[in-house]
């Protein structure tokens, strides 16, 4: 048993299952970041919309206030 589980075998396996842990826990903040960036964008483009619908409404109101004047 003590052959299989030998201290040259751990270290390297260790080092592997910690370089595999880093490099999942490094791609799984990376890509919360990007949601994160995603979705602010997101409310950003809608609130400008909005912004954009209520003067082309506000536009259209007035246009038609001055054609019935």
């Amino acid at each position: 048993m003590s052959d299989i589980l030998s201290y040259s075998q751990i270290v390297p396996l260790g080092a592997f299952a910690v370089a595999i842990a880093y490099s999942v826990c490094h791609a799984w903040i990376k890509t919360s970041q990007h949601e994160a960036e995603l979705q602010q964008r997101s409310m950003e483009h809608q609130e400008k919309m909005k912004a954009m619908e209520l003067e082309i409404a506000r536009n259209q109101a007035v246009a038609a206030d001055r054609k019935n004047s």
